[in-house]
């Protein structure tokens, strides 16, 4: 009996889920007013216990576009590691557009 080794057991997250929490974090990031509507605005692979990821966002009218791109790229990885325990190695951030003022 000392010998009987418990199973193994395996948890995977899809890629469904990995896209919706990149959507989450990336709306959640100030000057960010949507993701792109035009095609598919996150792509995720999952590598395996890491992901690359590519969001397109639109930016809120009067934000600069690179910092928060940046803010994207910081939040994603962060809420993908905080939300899965996967690693985002690549966060490429897409500006697909510029909201416009209403």
């Amino acid at each position: 009996m000392d010998n009987v080794k418990p199973a193994s057991r395996t948890i995977c997250i899809s890629d469904t889920v990995l896209s919706r929490v990149v959507e989450l974090a990336a709306q959640e990031v100030e000057g960010v007013a949507g993701l792109s509507p035009t095609g598919e605005a996150v792509t995720v692979e999952n590598l395996g216990g890491a992901a690359s990821v590519n969001v397109q966002v639109i930016v809120k009218n009067g934000s600069r576009a690179i910092p928060v791109a940046n803010q994207v790229q910081k939040a994603v990885k962060q809420g993908v590691q905080d939300m899965t325990g996967i690693i985002a190695v690549k966060v490429n951030v897409e500006v697909g557009g510029m909201a416009s003022a209403e």
